[in-house]
């Protein structure tokens, strides 16, 4: 949930049910190879086509597009990019998998000190996963979560974060993809197959 560095899209191009886009960044990929997972703004993409360090292009499938805000992407747009976790990084942030549960929308900005609380709006069947002061990522970006309702959630957004990520031209009713914590997934999981297992034994 750390992010790399914000690229810009330079092209789309769409091809047999699927979309191919071209992305250039300001610092260079680290050790570029094609078939490499790059996550923009949060969804997880493989690079198809590596052109020199700092471009790329990467397929997206129509469901990938339909589902996250890279399906209203367009040429010069900013995106944010994250490159793959390796054994020899420090683990920071929290666990981001890259595969975006929903999207949200953009409530609330509004200065606060040094910081910007950020208001996001989201789907109410997603709420079991977002305990209050728990992690979401917003366009891949690592961040925690208060003042919880069905509805909405706020995150503060430091100086650092606000700079150097897309946030700072985010506008109201943006579309933002969100992925929530795996660990509660998880838990939901193994409670689910517990519950099945009393049920199974007590019949």
């Amino acid at each position: 949930g750390i992010i790399y560095d914000t690229g810009r899209i330079k092209g789309i191009r769409k091809k047999s049910g699927m979309y191919s886009i071209t992305i250039s960044l300001i610092k260079p990929i680290v050790r570029p190879e094609k078939g490499m997972s790059i996550a923009v703004n949060g969804a997880c993409l493989t690079a198809s086509v590596i052109r020199g360090s700092k471009q790329f292009d990467a397929d997206m499938t129509a469901e990938t597009a339909s589902k996250t805000n890279l399906g209203q992407a367009r040429t010069g747009m900013k995106v944010n990019i994250e490159l793959p976790l390796t054994a020899d990084k420090y683990m920071s942030g929290h666990i981001v998998q890259g595969h975006i549960d929903c999207t949200g929308k953009v409530d609330v900005l509004e200065k606060k000190g040094r910081n910007v609380i950020m208001r996001i709006r989201y789907p109410r069947e997603f709420g079991k996963y977002l305990p209050e002061k728990g992690s979401v990522a917003i366009d891949g970006i690592s961040l925690t979560a208060y003042n919880i309702n069905n509805e909405s959630f706020e995150v503060s957004v430091i100086p650092e974060t606000f700079d150097n990520t897309i946030i700072k031209g985010y506008k109201k009713e943006d579309r933002v993809n969100l992925e929530f914590d795996i660990i509660g997934k998880y838990v939901e999981k193994f409670l689910e197959a517990e519950k099945n297992k009393r049920i199974r034994k007590s019949k």
